[in-house]
Parts: C-alpha cells; structure tokens; sequence
C-alpha cells in the first residue's frame, strides 16, 4: 500500500473541519428558542395542510359545472 499524497490528508482534514466549527458548534443547528419552535410548527402545518388538501382535491375535484374547461377539452364533436 502507498502513502497518501500531502494534498490528500489536507482534504480530508478539511473536510472534517468543514462539518463542525472550532466551538463545536454543527452547521445545522436546531430551533433554539421558543420563536423557532413556533416557525418550525406553522411551517409543518402549512405543508401537511397542502399536501392534505392536493390529495383531497385530486380524489375529490367537485368540478361539477357543465362550462368547465375539462368538459370542453373531452368533448367528441370536433
């Protein structure tokens, strides 16, 4: 087996200091207070709400109306 080169340890070196700072504080940090808290909650509620509501509408449309545009694009008198 071969010696890595000098350039190759300083990468890898880099790389681990990269992923956490002297203070050991890690590049993604978590909510830290109670503000984040609160925009990390509202923020999983918009979106599990979006995706329950895409789901619903995609099952259920409720487009009922004979003018819709999806009436007139299935429409065979052409």
């Amino acid at each position: 087996m071969t010696a890595l080169p000098s350039t190759m340890k300083l990468q890898a070196q880099d790389a681990v200091n990269f992923s956490s700072s002297i203070q050991g504080h890690h590049m993604a940090a978590g909510p830290d207070g109670p503000a984040d808290i609160v925009l990390v909650a509202l923020g999983a509620i918009i979106v599990l709400l979006v995706c329950v509501y895409t789901v619903k509408f995609l099952i259920w449309p409720r487009e009922s109306n004979p003018d819709h545009i999806k009436r007139q694009i299935l429409r065979d008198d052409f």
